[in-house]
Formats: C-alpha cells, structure tokens, sequence
C-alpha cells in the first residue's frame, strides 16, 4: 500500500501498479504522483479560506489584488475609497481600529454614529464654518474662506483657522483675525477715516481701532518711521500719518513730501517698562498731532491717563516722572517735560509757517515693517509723482556704522537741530553769519568749521542752560549723540 500525505488519502495496490506501468510509460507515472502529491497538500491545510481570498485588513481587496495593484495589503486605507464606499468587512479588526477619513474617529466609532467612514465632515479647510465636502458639493471654493458671501451678522468661522485670520472677507484693509481682536465685523466693512479736528480725546478722532491704548492703527491712518529721528530724552515714539478719503501725497523732492487738506500726523511718546523685553508693557505719555486745514498745519497735543485707556487734549505742560530699565538691565528715571503746545512753533516754523519735520522723503526711503516705507505708500495709492526709489537719496541712519562718520553726524544734525538752523528757521540762517544744519548744505556753506567750538560747546552743555543745544524738548543729554557730533567736529 502507498500513502501520500499525513492520511491514506489515496492507496495503491502493488499488483495495481505493476499494472499500470505496464499500461503506461515512465512519464505518466510521474505525472500521476505528481498530482496526489498536490491534493495531498491542499487536503493538509486544515480547511479555511484559500491565500487567494485573504484580505486581511478588510478593505475589501483580497491580499492577492492590494499585491498585484501595488496596494499595502496591511493597511485598510490604502487604496483610499471615495465616500459612500461599502465594500469593507465590518467584522475585521485591523479595518475597525483604522480612521480611514483622517478625522480622529475610528472607522468602528463612525459605524456606531452612522457617519461615513471614508468622508471627513468635520475638515474645512478655510475655516469659514463649512465642511469641506459640503464646499464641493455647493460649488464654493473649499480653500477661500471668503466664499461664499456671508451676511453682516455670520458667526459661524473657526477664528483660530490661519487661513481664515489672514483674509479680509470685508474687503476693509483689516485682516479677519485682526477684527475680531479689535472687537470689530469681520463681514462687514467699517472703514473709517480720521477726524482732522482737535476733539476732547483722542478715541473721537478715529485715529486708532479697539483699545486705543494699543495703538493699532485703522486701515487708513498707516505707521511709519524715520531712518534718523529726533532725539527726546530716550523716549520711543509711535508715528502715523492719515489721510481723507481719496487723497493722496506728493513727492517734492527728497525733502517734505507735500500733504492735502485734512492730513493727520501724529506722533505717540512713551517707555517701556522694560527693554529687555517689549511685553512686559509700556508707559503712554503724551500724542502730539499736526492737522492741516486750509493749506494751514495746526497743531495740538494728548496727554495720556494712568490708566492708559485714552488721551486728552491738553494745553498744560506737566512734568511726568519716568522709570524703566534699559536693555544693559540698568534702572533709568527722567522727568519727562511735557512741550507747551504753543512752543511747538519753535522748531515747526519755518518763514512763520508751521511745516511738519520728520516726513521727508530721504527719511522715509528705507525699509520698515518688511517693505521699503515710500513703495508702501505708493501701492497703497497714496503718493503720487515719485521717481524710481533708486533715484531718492536717502538720509543716513546715525547709528549705522555702514556710514561714514561725517554722513552719520550731519544726519544726526539735520533731523536734531537743522528746523532751527536753516533759512527762516528760530535761528534763521539768512541771517549773515549763522550756520546752516541741513544734510544737502555744503561743510562750507554750513559754517560748520567756524561754529565747530561753539556747537561743541553748546551740545554739552545741560538743558535747561541758556548756551545749551537743543533749547526745548529734552531734559536730558544725548550722549550717544552728542559723542558723535564731537567726534566729527573733531575732525574739521
């Protein structure tokens, strides 16, 4: 007897077997054993599902298939099905415990609750309040979290959603998450344009949205910054120009630019409490303002409460007591003197007319908050007949070694000390033999060799003191600065 296998599946007779081979050639007979062989094996594998219909991640593709499309036979989400797929096997575990949509919920879970196991509802991607799925199947646009149209009143965004904080569904000039930070409709455009009139505080004019102690400008009142700016007992200041509906600057030259009827500049000064780190807060002293009206600048000045909620009109001058630490960690005081608004003319006239200082276009030719300051103005429509910025000198930061000493000290005294020292200035310098401060006027022309002693003297000399330079609006020596005068006086 021959058995094949763990079983006597099959028996032969010898006598049978002499038999056949003697019916049959040599090659049958392997043939034949062969094939008992084979259905020896498949009889030895216990029953079961053949390996031709394993799937065993249960997404309904056999093992054989995933292996044939290049699939992961081991991964019930791969291939990804479309929505409304059904062809999986409920009952496998390693397809249970997957979350094929991606939305933290396991494919059991979604089963119990009925939704779709293969369609994320809750992804929205522009954080506009509507799902996805839901997008596509309306016909907007899933990634604008503009679209669609939302009425005034719509709540329903994901504020916390990047792509719906940095768009303007209002179409305001204000980004959504800078709305709903300033407490303002992110669906609805409040634009509002300053008050050019010199009203009981400072909130009334528009200037400032949300806490106005925060000093975030509104979409049409815009910050801006000077390459060298007037020293003022170390204060830092906070600039903004605004403009009426429709209006716009003119370029004149590298000098002032030339500015409408109802401009407002402004400019905050204060301290932080600590250099060392800007967020450990700030102390607001004083807004002073220059309003155009009639082709006439006035001007006029805001002084801070304690609690630094607002700012009111003011014709006194107090003096207001400051402490701070710099960013060497040293403790620094100044009793910072509140300007008169009535001195303001000392420095601002020139010819008996109030002229703004700071705003020239050489001062405003640099880089600042991520983009040159003139280009700013100019995309924003709001300055008109420049030339190529290239073609615009620009006045050299004081503190900037890349400058030469003499181009860092004549900036310095151009910005600190020219609105006075220049023709029809305090010190009017049509007078014979008084010296002309401006960047674009000649060391010859200047005087500065004949008056070097002299402006040595006086820039060291304490405020307060009659020789002392700068007459008004510091308490304290520049030391910085007058370092840097000295040294190129040094050098005439």
């Amino acid at each position: 007897m021959i058995s094949l296998g763990k079983t006597p599946l099959v028996t032969i007779s010898l006598s049978g077997l002499k038999d056949f081979i003697k019916r049959s050639n040599f090659l049958k007979l392997v043939v034949f054993v062969g094939l008992l062989v084979i259905v020896a094996c498949k009889s030895d594998s216990g029953g079961g599902d053949s390996p031709i219909d394993l799937d065993s991640d249960g997404d309904g593709i056999t093992d054989e298939q995933e292996e044939l499309n290049g699939t992961n036979k081991n991964n019930p989400c791969d291939p990804k099905p479309t929505s409304g797929y059904t062809g999986y096997d409920a009952n496998n575990t390693v397809w249970l415990a997957a979350d094929c949509d991606i939305d933290g919920i396991s494919n059991a879970q979604e089963l119990t609750d009925g939704s779709d196991p293969f369609l994320n509802e809750s992804k929205d991607s522009d954080g506009d309040g509507i799902p996805d799925y839901l997008e596509v199947a309306n016909g907007s646009d899933e990634n604008n979290p503009c679209d669609p149209l939302q009425e005034e009143g719509y709540d329903g965004y994901n504020a916390l959603n990047s792509v719906w904080a940095a768009s303007d569904c209002d179409a305001d000039g204000v980004f959504n998450g800078d709305e709903v930070s300033a407490s303002t409709n992110p669906y609805l455009d409040d634009t509002v344009y300053a008050v050019a009139e010199f009203l009981p505080k400072l909130s009334e004019l528009q200037l400032f949205r949300g806490n106005i102690g925060d000093l975030l400008p509104n979409p049409t009142t815009h910050e801006y910054s000077l390459s060298t700016p007037l020293y003022s007992d170390y204060a830092y200041k906070f600039r903004t120009i605004s403009l009426p509906e429709g209006a716009q600057m003119t370029y004149d030259g590298s000098g002032l630019l030339q500015f409408p009827d109802n401009t407002v500049i402004t400019k905050t000064f204060y301290y932080y409490n600590d250099e060392r780190n800007f967020n450990s807060g700030r102390k607001l002293i004083e807004t002073r303002l220059l309003i155009k009206k009639n082709g006439i600048w006035t001007m006029g000045n805001y002084l801070w409460n304690e609690d630094q909620t607002e700012a009111n009109l003011s014709n006194s001058a107090p003096t207001v007591p400051v402490n701070w630490i710099d960013g060497n960690g040293a403790s620094q005081t100044v009793n910072y003197q509140v300007p008169f608004s009535v001195n303001c003319t000392q420095c601002h006239n020139v010819n008996s007319t109030p002229i703004p200082i700071g705003p020239k276009a050489r001062n405003l030719n640099i880089e600042y908050n991520g983009q040159n300051q003139l280009q700013y103005f100019i995309a924003k429509g709001l300055l008109t007949g420049v030339p190529a910025l290239s073609e615009i000198e620009r006045l050299p930061a004081w503190d900037d070694s890349n400058f030469s000493l003499a181009q860092r000290a004549r900036a310095y005294m151009d910005v600190n000390c020219a609105h006075c020292h220049q023709p029809g200035g305090n010190h009017n310098a049509n007078t014979p033999g008084r010296p002309d401060f401006r960047y674009e006027v000649s060391l010859a022309d200047g005087l500065f060799v004949e008056f070097k002693d002299d402006i040595k003297n006086r820039t060291e000399t304490l405020p307060a003191y009659g020789p002392s330079m700068p007459q008004i609006g510091i308490t304290e020596i520049h030391t910085e600065g007058i370092d840097l005068i000295h040294q190129y006086m040094d050098t005439l």
